[in-house]
């Protein structure tokens, strides 16, 4: 059975496997047998069920460090990335069911952190999920390392001492969408309804994008989401008053760039559909 460092085992073929019987006959029984003329023998006709049998046992070999082998990146993955990094606490909290953010580390923040956790703060048991959240904080981050953030929570730590732990709600940014589809000369498809392609778009937004997150407009809604278009225009605006877009709103097509606490709030109702 070959090795190779990026294919890691590889079985015989049947054929190799019986080339190696043959030559330890011919060893062991002073025959001469070639690759032609071995096959068709009763030593051939015997060992050809023993030559399956033992690439199986090879194939199962093979199988298993293949699955040691995935077994020790996993486990190397784990190792280089401890929850108590950035994207170790943003993992756990996923665990736990909360969507996190962490910043980015800057000098002028040494020794602090702060994370970002999308809850509702408005909701009736808010107050429990506060706790939970920061509980949840003074297990994974670093001793000595000051959390930041406005909702604060006294932990008492399994040394009798009580600290502050703290995390940030999100800065929720209500937004209009505007999606401009351009129908394909070529077109042969069926033109989904209005409603149906706005709540496509919601959909995919739900999925691709989140807390901290850069607004990507290029990946929420494209071509294929639109199979009878020849093009597609998906624009963002933040001028929005009292829940509904400005008269005379600036629109961007461009790329949001997020801080770790920025969430886009998207409203179905504040959706755009300009169809050409």
């Amino acid at each position: 059975m070959g090795y190779a460092q990026e294919s890691g085992y590889t079985p015989s073929t049947i054929e190799t496997i019986l080339e190696q019987f043959r030559a330890n006959i011919n060893t062991q029984f002073g025959t001469s047998y070639t690759t032609e003329s071995f096959v068709g023998t009763n030593h051939y006709k015997y060992f050809y069920a023993a030559a399956q049998m033992y690439q199986e046992n090879e194939i199962k070999t093979s199988e298993i460090f293949a699955k040691l082998q995935q077994y020790f990146a996993i486990i190397n993955a784990l190792i280089s990335r401890p929850v108590n990094t950035p994207p170790g606490i943003i993992e756990k909290f996923a665990v736990e069911g909360y969507v996190a953010s962490v910043k980015k580390m800057i000098d002028a923040d040494a020794g602090k952190i702060n994370i970002c956790v999308d809850t509702d703060e408005d909701a009736d048991d808010y107050a429990a999920t506060k706790l939970a959240i920061n509980t949840l904080i003074s297990q994974i981050t670093v001793l000595g390392c000051v959390t930041q953030g406005t909702e604060v929570s006294a932990i008492v730590l399994t040394n009798g001492q009580s600290f502050d732990f703290k995390f940030h709600l999100p800065n929720r940014i209500p937004v209009g969408l505007r999606l401009t589809i351009t129908t394909s000369e070529n077109n042969q498809n069926v033109i989904s309804a209005p409603d149906d392609i706005k709540t496509k778009l919601v959909s995919n937004i739900v999925a691709r994008y989140s807390l901290g997150k850069n607004f990507e407009p290029q990946k929420y809604f494209n071509l294929i989401d639109a199979p009878w278009a020849q093009t597609v225009l998906l624009e963002w605006t933040d001028d929005v008053t009292g829940g509904d877009i400005d008269v005379g709103a600036v629109w961007h097509s461009t790329v949001y760039d997020a801080a770790f606490d920025d969430l886009f709030k998207i409203d179905l109702a504040r959706i755009v559909l300009v169809e050409v």
